[in-house]
């Protein structure tokens, strides 16, 4: 991208393998990470993603790949393309195009049953969220959903997060790609990067 230096970044949204003996099995994308799983980052083309996330496990999922989080100036290059567009597909927002319009009410309370007591991490990070229909769509099931980079899934399925020591993640998630921003512009920025719960995924830049 012009006025940005040369780098790569993944088409999809990261996935997992687990290392298992001497060899690397897909991890599920479903649950929070335990300190004793040994994990790498892999592209989720055709499959779902992870979530349950923080940003310091992401850092060295990517690390462990021989590659590293985007910085939030590389996220936004891929995301924006050549043309700077507010939308990873173009200048006006495309009903549809993205994963970003989860029909329930919130997929938290829907798990749940109820708004009373669901507000912590161990409810947040519950595998079952984010099996729910019309939650997570597996990398790139959205065709329309992709920077004139061919980056797919920069806006909505699952926030994204990037190289800031404070806290960042982009993009939106499939429940709620507007709030904090239109399009590419969206960043959450209030949590430290130990947080993680069924929203927060990632990718990989080099």
């Amino acid at each position: 991208p012009a006025g940005a230096a040369a780098f790569c970044i993944d088409r999809f949204e990261g996935a997992l393998e687990v290392q298992v003996g001497a060899s690397w099995v897909p991890r599920t994308p479903f649950g929070p990470l335990s300190t004793a799983e040994v994990v790498r980052a892999v592209p989720a083309d055709g499959v779902v993603p992870q979530a349950y996330i923080s940003g310091d496990e992401a850092t060295a999922a990517c690390l462990a790949s021989g590659k590293r989080l985007c910085s939030a100036a590389e996220w936004l290059a891929a995301c924006r393309g050549p043309a700077n567009t507010v939308w990873p597909y173009g200048a006006s927002y495309v009903a549809g195009a993205c994963n970003d319009t989860y029909p329930g009410g919130h997929p938290v309370v829907d798990y749940f049953g109820t708004n009373q007591g669901i507000w912590n991490m161990t409810s947040m990070n519950d595998h079952g969220i984010n099996q729910q229909p019309d939650t997570v769509d597996p990398g790139g099931a959205n065709a329309a959903c992709v920077s004139a980079w061919g980056a797919f899934d920069l806006h909505g399925n699952l926030h994204e997060w990037v190289d800031d020591a404070a806290g960042t993640f982009r993009g939106g998630f499939f429940a709620d790609a507007s709030l904090n921003g239109a399009g590419c512009t969206y960043a959450t920025t209030a949590h430290p990067m130990s947080y993680h719960d069924y929203s927060t995924g990632f990718r990989c830049c080099q």
